[in-house]
């Protein structure tokens, strides 16, 4: 279920490549000061953030590594929206999800599968050095 598009503007294999590193380095920096917002949970409350946050990340790099993208791509979301959800119940009163941790990841999530159902093409063969 790949997209049309101008040629022109069709990214090869390696700049997918290249976009995937770039953008899964640059929201994992992102994500590590927006965690920054869970020093103040206790070690159950943060491990289980923890857990789930990592179940969503994998779940985002499995929607470019399996056959089965739109399943991840849809599981994804739910996990993200219902973040809430799941860990408000186990949080003492007071506590909360860091502000921009459903935002940094649903961003994520979102671009990850912009990218992945763009058409791509074979890289260019190198150019004679005639």
């Amino acid at each position: 279920m790949k997209l049309r598009m101008p040629a022109a503007l069709v990214t090869t294999e390696s700049e997918y490549a290249a976009h995937l590193t770039g953008m899964n380095t640059f929201f994992g920096a992102v994500l590590g000061f927006v965690m920054a917002g869970t020093e103040r949970l206790d070690q159950f409350e943060f491990g289980f953030v923890l857990v789930l946050v990592s179940g969503i990340i994998i779940s985002i790099l499995y929607v470019t590594a399996s056959a089965h993208k739109v399943i991840y791509a849809l599981l994804t979301l739910v996990m993200i929206l219902s973040m809430p959800w799941l860990v408000v119940p186990i949080l003492d009163q007071g506590e909360k999800l860091p502000d921009k941790l459903q935002a940094t990841l649903l961003v994520w999530t979102i671009i990850t599968v912009a990218i992945e159902f763009m058409p791509r093409r074979p890289d260019d063969p190198p150019q004679d050095a005639a």
